[in-house]
């Protein structure tokens, strides 16, 4: 259900009619790499998963408010079980600012949730090309290869997962039975 009417006019307004064009992402660099960082000391879970909820909270910074909102319209649609229309605003989002990374992986997620999986990939490796370590797209580029059948792939993910943060429940998809990692 669509509960303003911001929502509409991010969904109807043409791209251009939005004026210049979506400023550089933010500088978050060095509070990325400060994240990173702890997550691969983190001494347990729990602060992991803590280092885990910043890092998301960088990758949500959209460039502007108007990426922002146009962000916040398509996860929020995603969240009402509106695919069609969350995947319109994250389009609207990917034009508006495709040098956002964000961007890229929320439409993805929505594909994915979508069943449309070859759909995905393109914006996962747009994602990962603009941010490697983006914990997010590798988890999802991950379950998209395992979707796919492609259970090599998806493991290669996985690892690159696992690398960056030690704790990361997607370990559970590089257990070989009767070994420990």
């Amino acid at each position: 259900m669509i509960k303003h009417l911001s929502v509409v006019a991010i969904l109807l307004s043409p791209v251009a009619a939005w004026g210049d064009e979506c400023p550089a992402n933010k500088a978050v660099g060095p509070a990325l790499d400060r994240l990173h960082t702890q997550l691969l000391t983190a001494p347990s879970p729990a602060v992991a998963q803590a280092v885990s909820a910043a890092l998301w909270d960088q990758w949500l910074q959209a460039p502007d408010k108007l990426a922002q909102d146009m962000l916040n319209t398509g996860m929020g649609l995603r969240l009402d079980n509106d695919l069609a229309g969350a995947e319109r605003a994250l389009t609207r989002l990917v034009d508006y600012c495709p040098n956002y990374a964000e961007g890229h992986n929320q439409r993805a997620f929505v594909r994915y949730l979508s069943g449309n999986f070859a759909g995905a990939l393109p914006d996962l490796a747009r994602a990962l090309d603009l941010r490697p370590r983006h914990l997010g797209a590798l988890s999802g580029k991950g379950l998209t290869h395992m979707a796919l059948g492609q259970m090599d792939l998806a493991r290669a993910e996985f690892a690159k997962v696992v690398a960056l943060n030690p704790w990361s429940p997607e370990r559970r998809h590089l257990q070989i039975p009767g070994e420990d990692l």
